[in-house]
């Protein structure tokens, strides 16, 4: 945001120097400025909020503010902007408090559209203890929203801020003032008509807070404020999951709660509500950082070679009539060399790490259901008419484009037509150029406006594909057989694999152990454990997605998650009882017959098990509203 260099700003300065260096203004609203500024004592960043002095001098104003400044002051949470010093400065009152380095959600959900429910779920219980706390000592915000409640960059902490119009403390107001006070889309109903205010009140108003993050919409819309206010008091809110199919029902209900019209309906407390989300089973497998940081890793250098690619590829297309294209693609391909090295490097130093191709495997795996997840919230239906025909104006440009530069349509024959008297060679190439030009311009104001090239349902179906199939290819493999370097570091922990693939990385060491003899002997090992431990993993999903609902009033479902389970133990008792016959082997036995017995039994149950999965993604494709859940 640009610096504001008002009368206020001067003024306020003016009257501060030496305990207070302005730097810029950070934002305003009805109540006052907020401004960025050093403490010159303590030589820290804080954020000042004043109250300009035209409102100042109205009657009762600058009491109110101060008063309610020293409320807000006497919280102290993790979770509340702290405020440091509350005072009066000739015609300013004002407020001095830390300064969070972030940005509001109101912020993050207009820059990057909706929340994930992992980071939602974070985001709702936070506010609800910073909340609770200030209902415990009887204050009540009174102004819950997303511009009030700060994101802290390092950390992602929610913090709330803006006490500006808090009911209660020692002021001796009640909660009956009959005054109607806040922002109407997340007002309550009891709010909304003047009538008496406690705790519950900024529940809802939390509730409409996460029902926005999560959906990307509002319960209620009106085009005016009485029809507003009319909706929030009478209408029931719309159920979150007709919105955002597939959200885990523990986070849907605990919304819905919030939402309900009679206070007695919703949460009685902050602390209750906090603890219906921690029953929300969707948090995700932490990668360690090796794994991450190797799934993020971008080259520096990749602008200049998409540049240079795209400048020979339209060579290339130009040829493709005459022959000599080879060249021209081999030109065009030249970046791929230094790309390929950069990221070579990157995974050798994984592998150099520790990690194994089963763990790169597992790490684009949850980087791709990420992804996916990420774009299941975006509101791709929802994109502005002229938005989507500028995207499909892309789209056309570029295809035109391709198909009078390959020849598919003659130029001369799209402009011979043309009643004039330039020449139809120049036309003709005009005809060429225009639409190249005409896509690139295109293409760069969809960009500016984040427009994506293709539908939502189809980049979730692209997303990671390539990558996902190139690590589970042979292709993969012998990539990382050539990468792995011969010395590698032991992993200082592996809690972040599933049993199913721990038990197979120790049956692949103990296998690759064996004398040549015994391997041969027992060649159909490895293709027993690895369906074994696909069988495991898409249980471990299943269960996964029947735990994120609540089965308890369904017998269907309930039966359902029993046999997941049950598969689940299975297929891992399976590879655990292969793993403990290859260690009696190492161990000095010879007899084969056990673990033979236990790789045919193993084998007998992997078809049973692929049986059952292929009966399930059957039932799921003809039924596949019966369970949408996000994978655990």
């Amino acid at each position: 945001m640009a610096t504001r260099v008002d009368s206020d700003f001067l003024e306020l300065q003016k009257a501060l120097a030496g305990e207070y260096s302005l730097e810029r203004e950070l934002g305003r609203g009805g109540m006052g400025i907020v401004y960025l500024a050093r403490e010159v004592q303590l030589n820290r960043l804080v954020a000042i909020k004043v109250l300009p002095s035209g409102l100042a001098e109205r009657p009762g104003l600058r009491e109110q503010f101060v008063r309610e400044a020293r409320m807000a002051a006497s919280l102290s949470h993790p979770n509340i902007v702290p405020i440091h010093r509350v005072g009066e400065a000739g015609p300013f009152a004002f407020f001095v408090m830390a300064y969070v380095d972030g940005e509001s959600l109101g912020e993050r959900l207009r820059l990057r559209g909706p929340l994930s429910p992992t980071a939602a779920t974070r985001m709702l219980r936070e506010v609800a203890w910073a909340l609770a706390y200030a209902h415990g000592r009887g204050v009540v915000h009174r102004d819950v929203k997303p511009d009030n409640i700060l994101l802290e960059a390092a950390t992602g902490r929610a913090l709330v801020t803006d006490f500006g119009i808090a009911l209660g403390g020692d002021d001796g107001e009640s909660g009956a003032s009959g005054r109607v006070m806040g922002t109407a889309q997340f007002m309550s109903p009891e709010q909304a008509t003047g009538g008496a205010i406690d705790g519950r009140s900024d529940l809802y108003a939390l509730g409409i807070v996460g029902y926005l993050a999560i959906s990307g919409r509002l319960p209620f819309d009106a085009d005016n404020l009485t029809a507003l206010l009319s909706k929030q008091v009478t209408e029931p809110a719309p159920p979150l999951s007709r919105h955002v199919p597939g959200l885990p029902r523990t986070l849907a209900s605990t919304i819905d709660r919030c939402l309900r019209k009679e206070p007695a309906e919703r949460f009685s407390t902050g602390e209750a509500l906090a603890d219906a989300l921690e029953e929300a089973p969707i948090a995700r497998t932490q990668l360690p950082p090796p794994l991450r940081v190797w799934l993020r890793a971008s080259d520096p250098l990749r602008p200049l070679y998409l540049m240079w690619s795209s400048i020979f590829f339209v060579g290339t297309l130009s040829e493709l009539r005459r022959g000599d294209w080879p060249i021209t693609l081999s030109i065009m391909l030249l970046p791929l060399i230094p790309s390929i090295t950069f990221h070579a490097r990157k995974l050798r130093r994984v592998l150099g790490a520790g990690y194994t191709l089963p763990d790169v495997q597992h790490a684009v795996k949850l980087w791709q259901a990420e992804k996916r997840e990420e774009l299941a919230f975006e509101r791709d239906g929802e994109l502005p008419q002229g938005l989507k025909v500028l995207r499909v104006a892309t789209l056309g440009f570029a295809g035109l484009f391709a198909l009078l530069v390959t020849g598919v349509i003659d130029p001369y024959e799209l402009v011979r037509w043309i009643p004039t008297t330039i020449s139809y060679r120049i036309l003709a190439k005009v005809a060429v150029v225009a639409p190249a030009l005409l896509a690139g311009v295109s293409a760069v104001a969809s960009h500016a406006l984040g427009v994506p090239y293709l539908p939502r349902d189809l980049r979730r179906r692209l997303t990671g594909g390539v990558r996902s199939w190139f690590w589970n290819s042979r292709a993969g493999a012998m990539v990382t057989r050539l990468l792995t370097p011969k010395r590698r570091q032991r992993l200082p922990s592996a809690d972040y694999r599933p049993t199913e693939m721990a038990l197979g990385l120790a049956v692949d060491e103990l296998f690759d152990a064996l004398p040549k003899s015994y391997r041969i002997h027992l060649a159909e090992l490895p293709e027993v454990v690895r369906r074994l431990e696909a069988h495991a993993a898409a249980c471990r999903v299943r269960v996964g997605e029947l735990e994120a609902l609540d089965v308890s009033d369904s017998t269907a479902l309930s039966d359902e998650l029993s046999r997941a389970r049950k598969s689940l133990g299975e297929s891992v008792a399976a590879l655990e009882a292969i793993r403990l016959d290859l260690l009696r082997l190492h161990g000095g036995e010879t007899d084969l017959r056990p673990i033979t017995s236990v790789l045919e039994a193993s084998q007998q149950l992997g078809v049973e098990l692929g049986r059952l999965t292929s009966a399930q993604r059957e039932v799921d494709r003809i039924a596949p509203d019966r369970v949408v859940a996000t994978p655990a």
